[in-house]
């Protein structure tokens, strides 16, 4: 999981590196080209076999999902300082909770429903609606989010038959067709100082969401999301040293309390779902 959050630093870095300079579809397709080839040698030794899926509607649903969360991504960092956005997407879990809850049938209990609403309540004190100038790139991150957690919530969905290397390839190849159609009207030809940063995001993205995925897979997200906490910490102290953003008092204490409302939401649900499993083996176990 550390791992996970150094990567998702340095893509965010590397994004922010690049704006105004280069297009939100253009880095998009370079961060698909680059995650494609990446798997390219993992397909070759292993053969085509290791890419059957049995739920590739999935699979698109999710290119969807991610295509469209990481362009609101993309275009929210070079509006804002980094900390700000990546504190305002701390409400992923969030939005992970209700939908897991609508659409997986997963069992929450008003204790559930209630750090979820202080979690978004963390929001507010972010945006200051009325003492601060409204930027349109909040809300972008918050759509971000929102993307990003229904993703989760389908990717938890075929967890169980579909490999991470799989699931992080078909995401890439699933975007690419949509990014490459709309890259000529936003192609700006990249420069010799570009090409590292271009390089750092495809690969630290790829990074990223394997390890993700792998970490999910061996360990709960309540043990895991402290970790995930230090992508804040490290993000908003690059951004400082590069590019000298500066997030305001307001922006760290919105931030702990979405985390904190994120950290015992998924923790809360996660015992629910343990008892649940536990009470519905009890009658066969009995019989």
């Amino acid at each position: 999981m550390l791992l996970t959050t150094l990567s998702f630093v340095a893509m965010n870095v590397s994004i922010r590196a690049l704006a105004g300079e280069i297009s939100a579809v253009e880095i998009l397709f370079f961060r698909c080209v680059i995650g494609v080839m990446i798997f390219l040698p993992w397909i070759a030794k292993n053969g085509m076999g290791v890419l059957h899926t049995q739920k590739f509607g999935h699979h698109a649903i999710r290119a969807v999902m991610m295509g469209a969360g990481m362009m609101f991504w993309f275009v929210a960092i070079a509006a804002l300082p980094l900390g700000d956005a990546i504190a305002l997407h701390f409400t992923l879990p969030l939005f992970l909770i209700v939908f897991a809850a609508l659409f997986l049938k997963e069992k929450v209990d008003w204790s559930v429903w209630l750090a979820t609403a202080l979690g978004f309540s963390g929001v507010l004190l972010i945006l200051r609606p009325g003492f601060q100038e409204f930027n349109i790139a909040m809300i972008y991150v918050l759509i971000s989010g929102a993307l990003y957690g229904g993703n989760h919530c389908i990717t938890k969905a075929m967890s169980t038959t579909e490999s991470p290397n799989a699931t992080a390839f078909y995401m890439n190849l699933l975007i690419l067709p949509g990014s490459a159609i709309a890259l000529p009207f936003y192609w700006v030809m990249p420069q010799w100082h570009h090409v590292g940063w271009i390089l750092l995001i495809g690969f630290a993205g790829s990074s990223a969401h394997v390890c993700l995925l792998r970490a999910f897979r061996y360990a709960d997200a309540n043990v895991l999301a402290p970790i995930d906490f230090l992508r804040l910490v490290f993000a908003a102290t690059a951004a400082y040293f590069l590019f000298g953003d500066v997030s305001g008092i307001m922006t760290w204490v919105g931030a702990c309390v979405i985390f904190m409302a994120a950290y015992y939401s998924t923790w809360r649900a996660q015992k629910l779902d343990q008892q649940a499993k536990a009470q519905a083996a009890q009658p066969a176990s009995a019989q």
